[in-house]
């Protein structure tokens, strides 16, 4: 299995579903076929949320990139 990193966090696992690496909730699934894998990426937003960076281990794609393509939410 291939590992890649996001940030310089955590080694994410290339096409693991249930890669340690991740965030909560993470991966998804891309359009792309790979998986969207996220990680913390900076301080809280004004809602307190901390924000994510993600990129997909096949496409290389954030979410944020697949959404603004698609005009919506991946599925």
């Amino acid at each position: 299995m291939r590992y890649f990193t996001i940030g310089d966090e955590n080694a994410h696992r290339t096409g693991d579903a249930a890669c340690t690496g991740c965030a909560e909730e993470y991966p998804e699934p891309c359009i792309c076929g790979g998986m969207i894998h996220a990680e913390p990426g900076g301080p809280e937003d004004e809602t307190g949320e901390i924000l994510l960076v993600t990129r997909c281990d096949q496409c290389g794609r954030s979410e944020d990139e697949v959404t603004e393509e698609l005009g919506r939410q991946p599925p």
